[in-house]
């Protein structure tokens, strides 16, 4: 036991340290890109040693610099430090719905081969999977916002922006979320039950499925109890290959749901604005990059994609020890 405990931990000390250079590597190039394309703003970061100081600043005095693109300048740092938290709580809440989801969804269509219903489930799922998130969203503000929709839901829509965390205002937090999550999460279930279909189905052929079937097990106890949990360990695979794309859902949901997170500046930072008229295109002007709060946007998505990764990996390692390193085994 603790020979295996010993190995568990070199392998996620091994992964944290690959996600430490992943986050280095994102913040090298994300700092030094615009120094190297455009020297003139940063007349004081020239070379190496210019880029050298300014990831001095980041990573050992969480400097960041100004975003300009907003009112008063203010520094990236306070601007994360009030948004953080929506982002992570979006993250958690699409990972668990979207896994929960597509793992038990999976199961259910497994056990009910060639049903109506799970008929209509997987083929939902090729929707969902192909629909992208923005679409969705787009569809589910005409259909349910209590001003323009065809069915309101007045309690799961603001016309306000609504700042509530699961301490102070639990149910305000979560009716604020619930259809964000469920939208960033539609695709990544739809993922996870496409998996699982396949990889139960694959178990069925095995001889100890077999035999259990052969024992008279019934369809639906042999499906949950003996082929779907060979699928718990691809399915975390699936997951933390699948971080960038579940992270790239997060920024557009954000977006498209007022969600006041980190990622919801992402579209003002890139020159654009929620007023049409003053964006700089109706005036045939250039828009205004901010720079600096793209550059905190693309590390803290490189956390957001590495915390995933890891947090599956260690998954992966419980579920399944063949995939730990030769000399651990």
């Amino acid at each position: 036991m603790l020979g295996e405990m010993g190995s568990l931990a070199k392998t996620l000390a091994l992964r944290a340290a690959q996600g430490f250079c992943v986050i280095g590597i994102t913040a090298t190039l994300a700092l030094g890109i615009p120094r190297w394309s455009h020297p003139e703003l940063y007349p004081d970061e020239q070379g190496w040693g210019g880029l050298a100081h300014a990831m001095q600043r980041a990573f050992f005095h969480f400097d960041f610099g100004v975003a300009c693109g907003w009112v008063g300048c203010p520094k990236v740092s306070d601007m994360w430090m009030r948004a953080y938290a929506a982002d992570v709580w979006m993250l958690s809440g699409t990972v668990a719905i979207g896994v929960g989801a597509g793992f038990a969804l999976g199961v259910w269509c497994a056990a009910r081969t060639g049903s109506r219903r799970a008929r209509i489930v997987e083929r939902s799922a090729v929707i969902l999977y192909c629909a992208p998130v923005y679409v969705v969203g787009l569809g589910v503000l005409l259909l349910f916002h209590p001003t323009f929709g065809t069915v309101g839901l007045p309690y799961f829509f603001d016309a306000t922006t609504i700042r509530a965390s699961p301490l102070s205002a639990p149910w305000d937090w979560f009716r604020s979320l619930l259809v964000p999550w469920l939208v960033a999460a539609a695709p990544l279930a739809a993922m996870c039950l496409r998996l699982v279909l396949a990889q139960i189905r694959e178990q069925l052929d095995t001889d100890p499925v077999r035999t259990a079937i052969a024992k008279g097990v019934p369809h639906r106890r042999v499906v949950r109890r003996h082929a779907a949990p060979f699928a718990r360990a691809a399915t975390a695979s699936l997951v933390g290959v699948s971080a960038p794309l579940v992270v790239i859902n997060l920024i557009l949901v954000e977006r498209v749901f007022a969600v006041q997170g980190f990622f919801a500046y992402t579209w003002k930072a890139t020159g654009r604005s929620a007023d049409p008229t003053s964006d700089g295109f109706a005036h045939g002007a250039a828009p205004t990059i901010d720079l600096q709060m793209l550059v905190g946007l693309a590390i803290w998505g490189s956390v957001f994609v590495v915390l995933l990764s890891f947090a599956m990996e260690f998954a992966l390692l419980r579920l399944d020890p063949r995939v730990r390193t030769p000399q651990e085994l």
